[in-house]
């Protein structure tokens, strides 16, 4: 979901965020509001000429979503100088499937009153302006299901590697290796619950593992841990690679 604006609903009132590489989830918590209330607030981005409107983990449309868009719908239009198209819940297709807005609402529906215009600005927190730049959309379940998949293998082939060099030769196993091995693990298995849980922390965890892979100074395991940071950070240079791949063997065939 790349060059979009994301806002979300906080006391009636709409907020923006149109540029950087936070989700909503990182959006609401870097305002400092309720995390226990996060599921409970009406958000939503402009993509592709489109205004949607959502909430949950679900994208869902219920009455009150449908209620916000009708009466936010027209100030967002004037915010944006365009009157575009309003609609309300996501739909997520299968794995590379295109997401699709579920219900459209109607110009005649929207009863919201305008609000005052304002400048639509960045809101980036200091804290995470100065920090690595996140590329990945943590809210989508197609990167959430491929993120799990990927993190799961590594930790396969790390623990494999580990185990045959440990075979191969015993005496080369000191106590900081054992830390590291230990450390990976740990920080692999908390990555993959934090991708099925939905949180941030999987920010932290991934590149502590995908260090921990590399300082243990085994070829494979650099390898791995080269290639899991890049991930962690930007899955979209390894879809870029797999359409390249995809694109070469169309023209053989």
């Amino acid at each position: 979901m790349n060059d979009r604006i994301l806002f979300m609903i906080i006391d009636d009132q709409v907020k923006y965020l149109t540029e950087g590489n936070m989700d909503h989830r990182e959006w609401y918590s870097s305002l400092g509001l309720d995390p226990n209330n996060y599921e409970n607030i009406v958000r939503g981005f402009v993509l592709d000429g489109k205004i949607i409107f959502f909430k949950g983990t679900n994208f869902i449309a219920d009455q009150e979503v449908i209620t916000m868009a009708k009466r936010h719908a027209p100030g967002i239009r004037l915010q944006l100088n365009n009157t575009y198209e309003v609609y309300c819940g996501i739909e997520a297709h299968s794995l590379g499937g295109k997401w699709e807005p579920i219900v459209k609402i109607n110009d005649n529906e929207l009863t919201g009153i305008v609000q005052k215009k304002e400048e639509v600005k960045e809101y980036v927190p200091k804290e995470l302006s100065s920090s690595l730049e996140f590329k990945n959309n943590y809210e989508d379940p197609k990167f959430i299901k491929r993120a799990i998949l990927v993190t799961v293998i590594v930790l396969i082939i790390s623990l494999l590697v580990n185990i045959l060099g440990i075979i191969k030769d015993p005496s080369k196993l000191d106590l900081l290796e054992v830390i590291f091995i230990v450390g990976q693990v740990i920080a692999l298995i908390l990555t993959i619950v934090g991708y099925i849980k939905k949180k941030e922390s999987v920010k932290v965890t991934g590149i502590i593992a995908a260090l921990l892979l590399v300082l243990t100074f085994n070829i494979i395991n650099i390898i791995l841990g080269i290639f899991y940071f890049v991930f962690s950070v930007d899955q979209g240079y390894f879809i870029k690679l797999s359409n390249m791949i995809n694109g070469l063997k169309g023209k053989k065939g």
